[in-house]
């Protein structure tokens, strides 16, 4: 007990940001904070700020996405002491900017492994990206040798899908883990199932690594100036 706040959340409202959707939304809570005695000569704001940030930043919030930051607290209700606690009860509005792109959104990540099953990219912020092995684009198959997947793009043309390389992604369908209390795995082997992930694909022209696919501008420009000659 007193180890600081501690806080319950409820879903209160959702709202994409307007004007252009993108893979950032700002999404409005609504929590309820429990403040340790400790607490008590802190700003209201300030406490709530902390509260909030405890219990959502860097984490996935069930059904709605990954936290990235606090945008703003809105409101932070009256504080009420309830029997047998020492700590302060108060009801906190506050929107969060997370992340969830939407359903054929257009991202650009990089290659961080490839497997018989697929391809898994990440973000730098968001690891959690999986393109299967069916969501390649066609003419793609597995090198033993390499143990890379090699989009045959010609009789002659071998592109491999190289680790660390820069690709451009379609995303699929965003899903959260069902059990979001679930317990560790029971071996090291095994892995625990992601409390969000992305499954995306590479299946069209213009995904795909970044330099498989020249710039119009590279490709159109050049050869014009200076053609002509004295």
């Amino acid at each position: 007990a007193g180890r600081g706040p501690r806080c319950t959340g409820i879903l209160f409202e959702q709202s994409r940001l307007a004007a252009q959707q993108s893979m950032f939304e700002l999404v409005v809570l609504e929590d309820s904070a429990h403040l340790a005695p400790a607490e008590f000569g802190k700003p209201r704001v300030a406490a709530a700020t902390d509260v909030i940030l405890e219990k959502y930043a860097n984490k996935v919030v069930p059904d709605v996405g990954l936290c990235i930051a606090l945008f703003d607290i809105l409101e932070v209700g009256e504080s009420q002491l309830h029997q047998g606690s020492a700590h302060q009860h108060a009801r906190i509005r506050f929107r969060l900017v997370i992340f969830r792109p939407f359903h054929g959104e257009i991202l650009v990540g990089t290659i961080l492994s490839c497997d018989q099953a697929g391809v898994r990219l990440s973000l730098g912020f968001f690891d959690e990206i999986y393109v299967p092995k069916e969501l390649l684009i066609e003419d793609t198959s597995w090198s033993s040798e390499e143990e890379l997947w090699v989009w045959n793009a010609t009789d002659t043309d071998q592109l491999f899908f190289d680790l660390d390389n820069t690709a451009r992604f379609r995303v699929a369908q965003v899903s959260f883990r069902r059990n979001a209390a679930a317990p560790p795995p029971a071996s090291k082997k095994e892995r625990l199932e992601p409390a969000m992930q992305i499954t995306a694909a590479m299946d069209k022209e213009g995904l795909g690594l970044l330099t498989w696919w020249p710039a119009d501008d590279e490709e159109e420009g050049g050869g014009e100036e200076g053609g002509e000659d004295g």
